[in-house]
Parts: C-alpha cells; structure tokens; sequence
C-alpha cells in the first residue's frame, strides 16, 4: 500500500504543526485577501482545536485538499518556485505535501493508471519534487507518467495516419 493519503488521526502533533505552518505560508503567499484577519483559516483551526483536535485536524486536511486541488495547474517552474520559498521558511514543500497527502494522488496511485491531462500534471509536480525517485512511490509514479506518454503518442501516430 502506498504511503499517499492522510489518515487525520495518525498525524503526529510536528506533521500537524508543520502542516498548519504550511497552510498559513501558502493561504498568505498566494490567496488574495479578504475580509478581517480574525476570518484567517488558522484562527478557525485554532477555535477547533480547543474544542476538538480531530475536528481541527479534519478541517486541516480539507485545507491541505484544497490547496492540492488548486496548485494542480501550476507548472513545474512554479512548483519549483513555491518549494524554495516554502523551503527557505522551514515548511513542507509544496511537493512534499502533495505528495504525502494529496487524496487525488493516492487514488491515481491505487488506480494504477492516468486518466486525464491534469492527472498527468499533478503526478508530474509531485515526481519533479521527490528527492529520492526509487522510493517506492517515486517508481510507481514515474512508470504511471511513461504509460499515459505512450498512450498519449499512440493516440498522435494514429491521427496522423488517418
């Protein structure tokens, strides 16, 4: 089984504390703001967690998601660009994350196959970022990137026959 996909439960409190100061990185680096600063997603999650760890978690990972989800376009130059900068505050890369917890990824992984564009991309940002590609997932990832370029040139030759 991969180790893709975040089981909220199990994250230790320096996973949970890192990923909160990635959370807050990227929503400040990256998302306009708007409205009051007490509206910030962290003074949410901070709320949460004095009620109920698990349910800050959940609201956590639905941040993490989100940010998967959103990033999914992005080059790999700008991939590259936010993992340095994230890097240089001490955070989880972006990579990193998507990587480790992108739901999307998990189940591409559990599928076994590519299926669109966009899951190509993804894959794509996630490989360029893993250090070490004969990691189990980096190998698995980069043979389901040569199947869907091998599809992808078969389904070209044939067009171009016709």
């Amino acid at each position: 089984m991969s180790k893709i996909g975040m089981d909220t439960e199990k994250i230790s409190p320096d996973d949970y504390e890192q990923l909160k100061k990635f959370i807050g990185l990227y929503l400040d680096w990256f998302i306009p703001k708007a409205g009051e600063p007490e509206d910030h997603p962290l003074i949410f999650i901070a709320d949460l967690e004095k009620k109920s760890l698990a349910s800050a978690k959940r609201a956590l990972q639905m941040a993490i998601n989100d940010t998967v989800e959103m990033t999914s376009s992005w080059s790999s130059e700008q991939v590259a660009e936010a993992d340095e900068r994230f890097a240089a505050h001490g955070a989880f890369t972006l990579s990193h994350v998507r990587r480790r917890y992108s739901r999307k990824c998990h189940a591409i992984l559990k599928r076994g196959l590519v299926r669109t564009e966009a899951e190509y991309y993804l894959l794509k940002g996630i490989l360029d970022g893993i250090d070490d590609v004969d990691a189990v997932d980096g190998r698995q990832i980069e043979s389901l990137l040569t199947a869907f370029e091998t599809k992808v040139l078969a389904s070209v030759k044939n067009k171009q026959k016709k």
